[in-house]
């Protein structure tokens, strides 16, 4: 058995070395890759973090903007814009157009007449000669009973855009008293921009 050992004894030197590098080899691979790893986990980390960094200064812009807008008007409501060349000023109130008509329809008051003022005089916005921002003065007769009435203020009120309910004149109807006419000025604001 020794002589068969010693003829074999390069042989199983060069396996015990081969063995060896390559257990040498796949533990050096390894390390390699579990710090590749470990780098990438890192790297993963800190993406999400900037990206998450990133997402908060969009969030906090777009907050900054909206109030930038809301000290615009004063009143913490926006005013609506759109834009200038696809619309007149004129034109540029109809979706507060249908806002309003919407409520008053939605409220159950019935309207008797409309009448648009595109200049009103006692307008700040409109005498000051803003570029861009366009006034529009709604004077809307109406009947209604009272509970209708108080829809309609609510529902104006809650509107995001700047729509001012400028003056109110009520009067109980004569033939039924349950009813009341009022005369409404509500003012719209745009801009174009």
């Amino acid at each position: 058995m020794d002589k068969l050992i010693k003829e074999n004894l390069v042989y199983l030197i060069l396996v015990i070395a081969a063995l060896g590098i390559g257990i040498y080899w796949d533990v050096k691979q390894g390390k390699t890759a579990l710090e590749n790893y470990n780098i990438s986990v890192q790297k993963n980390d800190e993406l999400k973090t900037k990206e998450q960094k990133l997402n908060q200064l969009k969030e906090q812009k777009r907050q900054e903007e909206e109030m930038e807008k809301r000290e615009n008007t004063g009143s913490g409501k926006l005013i609506l814009e759109v834009l200038g060349e696809q619309f007149s000023p004129e034109a540029s109130f109809g979706p507060l157009f249908e806002f309003v008509l919407a409520n008053i329809t939605n409220s159950g008051v019935k309207i008797r007449s409309i009448d648009y003022n595109y200049s009103p005089a006692d307008d700040m916005i409109y005498s000051s000669n803003a570029p861009g921002y366009n006034v529009c003065e709604l004077l809307f007769t109406t009947i209604g009973t009272y509970s209708q009435f108080q829809n309609l203020f609510k529902n104006i009120v809650k509107n995001k855009y700047l729509t001012s309910v400028n003056e109110i004149y009520i009067e109980p109807y004569e033939p039924d008293k349950t009813l009341l006419i009022a005369r409404l000025k509500i003012r719209l604001y745009t801009k174009s921009i």
